[in-house]
């Protein structure tokens, strides 16, 4: 049940007919729920989907689901695309950590490194992705051996204002050396991860615990947990402003050409719209609705009705992206 992709497909590094690849494995990050088995089918479908495009000297290289389940067990999607089960932290473990579940994936990383996962993969570099991660183009290695490559985000800005929970927890470390980035999308060489993932485990365990860090961070505490413990082993990234769009409905606007621009779109916003194409107020659903919230404990259906004419062009290419599957191996 725990199984590695190597590329059948794909060059080797060294193949004299693919000068300067530089192939990467896609380790992505998942537990074992029916909300994101759903949404590591669609991923694993574009992924491969996207590597063919790539062709015989693309850096897209082989695949892995890492998948936090109870005790390590199997979840049956195991059959579809390569799996490695790790356990997932127990009810009474988490409940110390207020039930926040994205704990879960600094965890896994550390017991695959731990259990040789690593030393299995032929691939120098990994790219950790998300299951709510579609790939519209291929994507090359956007990393060096000595500097990683992450996506810039908005609301992960450092200031002079975190600098006291920076001197509590990352000691000789400034609010300037902490770059606005998470742990995904993210491609970084073997070595920096396994000497990254202890220290983001450990340092966004910690920030749960602490009741200002855990109200100043809220739900994206453990990508801070991975900010600072990047900064504090002097680990940069290469800051990719178009590895990833997350639009909604209120985006303003979006160029039609825009899967051409950038590699993933991550559907972490709804896109919710009244029936005449407006935006739907703040936090409320829309009368047409794209949101994987809305399947938490069941599969989405396997067509929906298409968005108002008017809607911002991300809610059809999400919609044409998306609404499936049963299995990845369906075609959309």
């Amino acid at each position: 049940a725990t199984s590695t992709e190597r590329s059948t497909s794909a060059a080797s590094a060294a193949d004299p007919a693919c000068p300067g690849r530089r192939p990467y494995h896609t380790l992505l990050t998942s537990q074992a729920t029916t909300y994101q088995a759903w949404q590591s089918r669609i991923m694993y479908y574009h992924f491969v989907k996207q590597r063919k495009l790539a062709g015989p000297c693309g850096d897209m290289g082989g695949f892995t689901r890492l998948v936090a389940s109870e005790g390590g067990k199997p979840d049956g999607l195991e059959a579809e695309m390569p799996s490695f089960f790790v356990r997932q932290y127990t009810t009474a473990e988490i409940a110390r950590y207020g039930h926040f579940g994205v704990l879960n994936r600094p965890f896994s990383v550390v017991q695959f490194a731990d259990r040789g996962g690593f030393e299995a993969l032929q691939e120098q570099f990994v790219y950790i992705a998300e299951t709510d991660h579609v790939l519209m183009r291929p994507l090359p290695n956007l990393a060096t051996p000595d500097k990683a490559a992450a996506f810039s985000f908005g609301y992960m800005h450092c200031g002079s204002s975190h600098q006291p929970l920076l001197d509590k927890f990352a000691p000789g470390v400034t609010y300037s050396d902490v770059q606005p980035v998470g742990p995904s999308p993210l491609v970084v060489s073997k070595p920096v991860l396994r000497r990254l993932a202890p220290l983001w485990l450990n340092l966004s365990l910690a920030l749960k615990l602490d009741p200002v860090a855990d109200r100043r961070f809220g739900w994206v505490l453990e990508m801070w947990g991975y900010s600072i413990a990047a900064a504090s082993l002097g680990v940069k990234h290469r800051l990719v402003r178009n590895f990833q769009v997350e639009y909604g409905a209120s985006a303003g606007r979006i160029p039609p050409e825009f899967p051409t621009l950038s590699y993933i779109f991550h559907y972490t916003y709804g896109i919710e719209y009244t029936l005449q194409g407006r935006p739907q107020g703040v936090m409320q659903i829309g009368e047409w609705s794209l949101d994987k919230r809305h399947y938490f404990g069941a599969l989405p259906p396997k067509q929906l009705a298409p968005p108002p004419h008017c809607a911002l062009e991300c809610a059809w290419v999400l919609l044409a992206r998306s609404t499936r599957p049963r299995t990845s191996s369906e075609v959309i």
